[in-house]
């Protein structure tokens, strides 16, 4: 029995209509598919939706870092899904080819631009043992404040939630994606 159900506009209850139509209305214009699982318990989805919202379009990061966060954290959870979708949305923000496979085999990428280098290292950080570092905890602070901080730590966890989700109910990945190694 597939875990992972695109579900039908016509067939929404009320409170799952008023998410839709908010996801529909908001800066995304469409209910990806983490949104279709959470939509079964419509007080996740409502509060998640809001949340990915704010981290993937209200914070001060440049579409550029925000992908370069999220392509790191799909990595991490190998989610074959958000991997799919945010390579295409990553090369569209102008990050090259050679960061995007460097992440994808787990290998350090080369960055000119020292906020590329910064999310990067951050992440990294944090995905190889759970932890920020003190020299990146304060690089991050001295480069984009407190709020900052609070954001990319919001916008990693957010990503992870997501990815657990994709995985959990084994969304698929669109017809030719490339997919990662475990």
């Amino acid at each position: 029995m597939p875990r992972y159900e695109q579900l039908d506009e016509t067939r929404l209850d009320t409170a799952q209509r008023r998410i839709w139509d908010a996801c529909k209305a908001g800066p995304r214009g469409s209910v990806p598919p983490p949104v279709h699982v959470w939509l079964k318990s419509p007080g996740l989805a409502d509060h998640a939706h809001q949340l990915g919202a704010h981290v993937r379009f209200g914070t001060d990061f440049s579409q550029k870092l925000t992908e370069i966060a999220i392509l790191m954290t799909a990595r991490y959870w190998t989610a074959q899904f958000e991997w799919a979708a945010h390579v295409r949305l990553a090369q569209n923000a102008g990050i090259s080819q050679d960061v995007i496979d460097a992440i994808a085999a787990r290998k350090t990428p080369r960055f000119a631009d020292p906020d590329e280098q910064l999310v990067y290292d951050f992440c990294r950080d944090y995905y190889e043992d759970h932890r920020v570092d003190d020299a990146t905890y304060d690089r991050v602070v001295k480069r984009w404040g407190e709020k900052g901080i609070v954001d990319l730590a919001g916008l990693i966890g957010y990503y992870s939630f997501v990815s657990v989700t994709l995985n959990v109910f084994e969304v698929p990945t669109p017809p030719g994606a490339k997919l990662l190694e475990k």
